[in-house]
C-alpha cells in the first residue's frame, strides 16, 4: 500500500527528507547516493518522442497513449524508472486508462468514488514511475515505428514535469530504492501512474505482482483527513494462484530503556532469511516517532535509509526503512541483524494516564511473523510494566526497575504497557492472571475480584471450547480511551471498563455503553488470545474473521450468563446500526466485509466498526444456524489446528466450514453464502404471503443480483431451505407441511417486510 497512500500526499502538499545512518563511510551504490540522483531527476531530451498507439499492458490495466509525447527521466543507477506523457503540442492528442473490475463489490466501489463501473478515462497528462521492464518495453515499441524524437519540447514540459516527477520520487524513495538494490525480475516490478484525467482529476493507478490483489486505482480524499481513497482493489483474471511469503524473522531480543521523561532507546537483534531476490536490501517498518542510530547484519556495519519526516510521526503507523549491505544477502541464508534506535512513544495523557501510541511498531517488523521474543525493559521503578511472554525475573535497584520476560511459544508480535498501577496477581488453574488497575481511577478497589474472577471463567470456557493456551499468563491492563486491544499474553483493556457504571462519566452510562464496557468488552479481548494471535487474518480482506470471531465469542458467553434475551437484545442493536442512514444509504451498503480497512479511508471509523465487528457477528451467527452449535465448535477447532501457523485466508474459511454443514444441507461448498453474506452487501427486508398452497416470499430493499437461502420454518416438517432472489419469489408449500413461516430475526439478518 506504501506506493499509493504516499504519492498522492506528495502531490497533495507534503514532502519526506531522507537520512542515512552508516557504520563506515558509504559505498558505490548506497542509497543515500541513489536518493540523490532520484531527487535530481529532470526529463531526458535524449529520450523525448512523440508517440502513437502506444499501450501498456500491466495485468487488468490497459493504458494507451493514442498521440501525444512521451519523455523519460533521467536514469537512476543506470535504469529508467520514470517517464511523463503529455498531450499538449500535439493537434490530436489523447491518452486513455482502463481497468474493469471483475467483481460485483469492486464494481460497486468504483461507481461510488468514480461514478462508473468500469474506469475508462480519457487523459492529458501522466507521470509513470516503473521497476518493471516497462522502459526497455516501451523504447523497443517506439523503434519498431518510424521514430520522431522530440528534444525541442524537452525545455516547456520540464517547467511543469521536474518539480512534480522529484516530488513524488521522494515518496517513492524507499520501494524505488529497495528495487534498485534488490534482485526482483521484471515480471515482479511495479508500475505506477499519475493520472490526470480529464473528468475525475489527479487519480492513481498500480499495478504490483507481490501484492495478492495486484490491481488498484484509487487517490487522496478531501480536506481534513487526506485519507487515501481506495477505489478498487483485486487480482488479475488470469494471473497464477498467489503464494503467501512465508514468515522469515525469528527469535528477537529486544533491550529497552525507558527514561524518567519516557523518551526510549532500544537495542533489538533478530534472525532474518534471505531469498535471492533481497539482492543487498532488507526491508522493515518501525514507528516513525523512532530513528535508527545504526544498524549491522552479521556483525558488520550497515547503511540504514529511513524516511525522516514529521507528518510520518503524526499520522502514527509503520515507516518502512531499509538495511543496504555492502555485498549480496544470498539465497536462503540466515542473517543475524542488530539495529539501535531511540524515540519517544510513551507519554502522558492529560490526565496523568501513561499512553503506548505505537503498540504495533515499537520494535523493526517484517510481515508476517512468527517469532520469538525475549523482552528486557529498564524503567524507573516507581513504574510497573507488562508485556508480552512469561515473567523470568524483575528487580529494582538504584531507582530503576529490570524486567525480563520471554515467550513460551513463537507469536506473531509482541507489545507491552506501562504505568503506575495497583496489581493483583494470581494463579488461577493453569494460568497466572493479573490485573493492573490505574491508580488514578476513583472508587476504584483493586483488591475486588470480579475482573480477576472474570477474567478466570472466560479464560477456562475458551480454553475447554478450544484449546488451551501454551502461553500461561495473560496480564489485563488499563489504556486510556474507550477501546480494547489484545496481543499476546497482554490485553489493553479500557480504563472505562474498570470503573462501576455509576462512576463512569455521563457519556458512558447508557445501557448500549454498559453492555459494550462491563459485558462485551473483556471476553472479546481474551478471545483475541486464540482469534489473532493464534489464527491470523492473511490479508485485509480476512481481518473480519479474527474479530468477528471474538464478537461472536463473546456474544455467546453472554448469552450463557445473562440469558439468550441479553445476547439477542445486542444483536437487534446490530441489525438497526447496519440499517442507518449515512449519506442516504444505509451504513451496510458502504461495502462488504471483505473491505476491511479499505471502510476506514473511505468512509470513516464508524462504518468499519458496524460492519466489520456487527455485521462479521451476524455472519457467524448465520453459520452457527447452518452448522449447528456442536459443528460450529468443531470447526473452531479445525481452524486452531490448521492455522495456528499460516494465515488464513476467506477462501480457507470458507472451505474449512463446509466441511461441518448437517447432510442434506443446501450450498455444500457455501459459495452461495459467502457471495451473499462475505462478499456482497445487502440486508434484506422479507415479507411472505399465503395463498392455499402457494406463497409469494418478496425480497426487497437490497441490491438486484442479491441471493439468499432461507429456512422457512413450515409446521410438521421442521426447516425448508428456500433460495430467493431480490424481488418476488413463488415458491410451493413442501408436502407433509401445514403452514410456513419465515425464520425468526435471531437466526437471520433481515429486516421486517414493507406492507
Amino acid at each position: 500500500m506504501i506506493w499509493r497512500r504516499s504519492v498522492l500526499y506528495a502531490l497533495f502538499s507534503w514532502f519526506a527528507i531522507s537520512q542515512t545512518v552508516w557504520g563506515k563511510g558509504t559505498s558505490p551504490g548506497s542509497g543515500a547516493e541513489l536518493a540523490a540522483t532520484l531527487h535530481a531527476i529532470s526529463l531526458d531530451s535524449e529520450q523525448t518522442y512523440r508517440v502513437r498507439d502506444l499501450r501498456i499492458a500491466r495485468g487488468d490495466l490497459k493504458l494507451y497513449l493514442t498521440e501525444g509525447v512521451l519523455s523519460f527521466f533521467t536514469p537512476v543507477g543506470s535504469r529508467r524508472i520514470a517517464a511523463f506523457f503529455t498531450t499538449v503540442g500535439s493537434d490530436a492528442g489523447d491518452a486513455e486508462v482502463i481497468l474493469l473490475p471483475p467483481q460485483t463489490s469492486e464494481r460497486n466501489s468504483l461507481a461510488h468514488f468514480a461514478k462508473t463501473p468500469n474506469l475508462d478515462e480519457h487523459f492529458d497528462s501522466a507521470l509513470f514511475f516503473f521497476t518493471d521492464g516497462s522502459a526497455a518495453e516501451v523504447l523497443q515499441a517506439i523503434e519498431r515505428e518510424p521514430v520522431h524524437h522530440a528534444p525541442e519540447t524537452v525545455q516547456t514540459l520540464q517547467q511543469r514535469a521536474n518539480g512534480v516527477g522529484r516530488s513524488v520520487a521522494s515518496q517513492l524513495e524507499v520501494p524505488l530504492i529497495k528495487a534498485l538494490l534488490d534482485k526482483h525480475s521484471d515480471e515482479d516490478g511495479i508500475f505506477y501512474g499519475v493520472i490526470a484525467g480529464r473528468r475525475l482529476g489527479v487519480f492513481d493507478v498500480t499495478y504490483d505482482p507481490a501484492q495478492q490483489e495486484s490491481n488498484s486505482a484509487g487517490r487522496v480524499g478531501p480536506a481534513p483527513t487526506d485519507e487515501f481513497q481506495l477505489w478498487t482493489n483485486f487480482r488479475s483474471r488470469h494471473a497464477v494462484p498467489f503464494l503467501a511469503p512465508a514468515a522469515d524473522v525469528s527469535r528477537y531480543a529486544i533491550e529497552a530503556s525507558i527514561q524518567a521523561d519516557l523518551s526510549l532507546h532500544c537495542a533489538a537483534s533478530f534472525d532474518v532469511k534471505s531469498s535471492a531476490g533481497d539482492g543487498r536490501v532488507f526491508e522493515f517498518s518501525l514507528s516513525p516517532r523512532l530513528r535508527i542510530n545504526s544498524a549491522t547484519i552479521d556483525g558488520k556495519a550497515v547503511e540504514v535509509f529511513q524516511r525522516s519526516s514529521a507528518r510520518l510521526a503524526e499520522l502514527g503507523g509503520g515507516d518502512a526503512f531499509l538495511l543496504v549491505s555492502a555485498e549480496p544477502l544470498g539465497q536462503d541464508r540466515q542473517h543475524h541483524v542488530t539495529i539501535d534506535y531511540a524515540g519517544t512513544i510513551v507519554r502522558r495523557t492529560k490526565f496523568g494516564e501513561y499512553f503506548v501510541d505505537d503498540r504495533t511498531n515499537w520494535y523493526p517488523v517484517k510481515d508476517p511473523t512468527s517469532a520469538d521474543f525475549d523482552l528486557t525493559f529498564h524503567l524507573p521503578d516507581h513504574l510497573h510494566l507488562v508485556s508480552t511472554g512469561e515473567l523470568l525475573n524483575e528487580s529494582a535497584r538504584n531507582g530503576t526497575r529490570t524486567i525480563h520476560r520471554k515467550t513460551a511459544v513463537a507469536v506473531p508480535l509482541a507489545g507491552f504497557n506501562l504505568g503506575e498501577f495497583d496489581v493483583h496477581a494470581e494463579r488461577r488453574g493453569a494460568y497466572s492472571i493479573e490485573v493492573d488497575a490505574p491508580i488514578l481511577a476513583q472508587n476504584l478497589n483493586i483488591s475486588d475480584p470480579t475482573l480477576l474472577n472474570q477474567t478466570d471463567r472466560i479464560l477456562e470456557e475458551y480454553s475447554r471450547q478450544w484449546t488451551p493456551l501454551a502461553a500461561r499468563s495473560l496480564a489485563i491492563s488499563p489504556i486510556a480511551g474507550s477501546f480494547g486491544q489484545g496481543f499476546p499474553g497482554l490485553i489493553y483493556l479500557s480504563s472505562v471498563a474498570y470503573l462501576k457504571t455509576e462512576d463512569r462519566a455521563a457519556a458512558y452510562r447508557t445501557r448500549r455503553s454498559d453492555d459494550f464496557f462491563s459485558e462485551l468488552l473483556l471476553p472479546h479481548e481474551i478471545a483475541h488470545q486464540w482469534w489473532g494471535n493464534l489464527v491470523r487474518q492473511a490479508d485485509y480482506r480476512s481481518a473480519w474473521i479474527e474479530e468477528a470471531m471474538a464478537n461472536d465469542a463473546a456474544l455467546q458467553y453472554i448469552g450463557r450468563v445473562n440469558g439468550l434475551p441479553a445476547r439477542d437484545e445486542i444483536l437487534e442493536t446490530y441489525r438497526q446500526d447496519l440499517e442507518r442512514e449515512q449519506d442516504g444509504k444505509t451504513i451496510e451498503s458502504a461495502g462488504p466485509v471483505n473491505f476491511g480497512e479499505r471502510l476506514i479511508s473511505n468512509y470513516g471509523f464508524l462504518t468499519w466498526q458496524i460492519v466489520l465487528y456487527e455485521k462479521g457477528s451476524w455472519i457467524l451467527r448465520m453459520l452457527r444456524e447452518r452448522l449447528g452449535d456442536d459443528n460450529f465448535q468443531q470447526m473452531q477447532r479445525q481452524l486452531l489446528r490448521d492455522y495456528s501457523t499460516r494465515p488464513l485466508t476467506n477462501e480457507e474459511f470458507r472451505q474449512t466450514a463446509s466441511r461441518f454443514l448437517p447432510a442434506g444441507a443446501p450450498d455444500r461448498s457455501l459459495d452461495e453464502f459467502f457471495d451473499t453474506w462475505v462478499y456482497g452487501t445487502g440486508v434484506p427486508a422479507l415479507r411472505l404471503e399465503t395463498s392455499g398452497r402457494a406463497m409469494t416470499i418478496e425480497v426487497d430493499d437490497v441490491p438486484d443480483d442479491f441471493m439468499v437461502n432461507i429456512p422457512l420454518r413450515c409446521k410438521g416438517l421442521g426447516a425448508h431451505w428456500v433460495k430467493l432472489n431480490a424481488g418476488d419469489n413463488r415458491v410451493m408449500m413442501p408436502r407433509g407441511a401445514s403452514s410456513c413461516e419465515l425464520p425468526t430475526k435471531q437466526e437471520m439478518l433481515y429486516t421486517t417486510g414493507k406492507r
